[in-house]
């Protein structure tokens, strides 16, 4: 929001020697709806994180990471 005020302010050579902003009535994050998001692409990599952290707290650091990592030449 801070960028787009300063875009909207449409200065070629002056500057902006301040911007203040308020927030008001805010809450945590665990108390508001989540954003449906139209990324498909996005949501799975964050389901992905999601259920990878889970794996890690349950099994440990080890549990999961890159595949690249974990082949082992015989």
């Amino acid at each position: 929001m801070a960028y787009r005020l300063i875009d909207a302010a449409g200065l070629q050579r002056g500057r902006l020697t301040g911007l203040v902003l308020r927030g008001e009535d805010l809450v945590g994050a665990d108390q508001v709806a989540q954003q449906i998001s139209l990324d498909k692409t996005r949501e799975d990599r964050l389901v992905a994180e999601e259920v990878s952290d889970r794996i890690r707290d349950k099994f440990g650091p080890g549990a999961i990471g890159p595949a690249a990592t974990r082949l082992r030449v015989s």
